[in-house]
């Protein structure tokens, strides 16, 4: 029995295969990486809220302010950089409601940029946080 007639089978068939795998691969890093920044503005549109809502009224500076400086620097410890960049991210915060029932409602969308690009992807990621004032008395 001879093995002539296989000879190169395997080469052909990793080399099928190969692509298929690797597209996977880039998939699952894609996609890992979406979620992570995901969750990653999520927890700064929070962290910025909360913070911002504990500020006293009146205070310098406001709770607008604390808020959306403590987005960026959380955001900028994960080296996602949105101080002074408009463009990459936007901010918006509004007070709404009357005291004892005020909230601030803080949105915080990012341009995502794709680790690979292989696979689809969204333009933006975005997260939105309600807090209610915290009454400083």
């Amino acid at each position: 029995m001879s093995h002539h007639p296989r000879r190169g089978a395997n080469a052909i068939e990793f080399a099928l295969t190969l692509p298929i795998f690797v597209a996977i691969v880039m998939a699952i890093f894609e996609f890992g990486w979406m979620f992570f920044m995901r969750s990653t503005i999520i927890q700064a549109v929070r962290d910025g809220c909360r913070a911002g809502a504990v500020i006293p009224h009146g205070d310098v500076p406001g709770p607008e302010e604390v808020a959306t400086a403590r987005m960026t620097d959380f955001l900028a410890g994960y080296n996602i950089d949105c101080r002074g960049d408009t463009e990459r991210c936007g901010v918006d915060i509004e007070s709404t409601g009357e005291s004892p029932f005020e909230t601030m409602d803080c949105t915080l969308n990012v341009t995502y940029e794709p680790l690979v690009g292989l696979t689809p992807h969204p333009d933006h990621l975005g997260a939105r946080s309600v807090v209610m004032y915290e009454l400083q008395r």
